[in-house]
């Protein structure tokens, strides 16, 4: 003969086992976010930061040099449009004699999507402008930086201002 539960224990057993099913539940979405979350990388933000900081820095005493650092970080489609602009962009910085110079804020970057081999960062850059004749003016920009990962890293697919 199968003995009843005290009336008690009874009222007990319905929120124990509701309880016990939505700690069940939670654990496994917490199971699923986790899996389906790709695992912390920051390297697609710190070559957006830095990307970022060599487009605005720039100076007329060594133009080559600072386009090749933006160009090393490049790939298709920016590296061609980029590069193809690159005489110009020298030539307009010795002729005006200017040199501009670049700063990302400690929290002027915010990864706005990443999927697989792509991603998209966010980047507040302060540029400051200065001419031959002892003027400077600061600016505030904020690009979107899109990335492609490649077999040598993560390059700069496009960079474009926004806001």
């Amino acid at each position: 003969m199968i003995r009843a539960l005290p009336k008690v224990r009874r009222h007990l057993l319905v929120p124990a086992l509701l309880g016990v099913l939505i700690v069940a539940l939670l654990g496994a979405s917490l199971w699923l976010w986790r899996r389906s979350t790709p695992a912390t990388d920051d390297a697609p933000v710190a070559v957006a930061r830095v990307a970022a900081q060599d487009f605005f820095t720039l100076s007329y005493q060594h133009p080559d040099a600072d386009l090749d650092r933006v160009l090393r970080l490049a790939t298709d489609p920016f590296k061609a449009r980029y590069g193809a602009q690159r005489d110009a962009v020298a030539t307009g910085l010795v002729d005006k004699r200017v040199t501009l110079t670049a700063q990302v804020p400690a929290n002027g970057t915010a990864l706005e999507y990443r999927n697989g081999d792509s991603a998209q960062v966010l980047v507040a850059v302060n540029a400051t402008t200065a001419t031959a004749d002892g003027r400077t003016e600061t600016n505030r920009y904020r690009v979107r930086v899109r990335l492609a990962r490649t077999a040598s890293g993560w390059l700069v697919a496009d960079l474009t201002r926004v806001g």
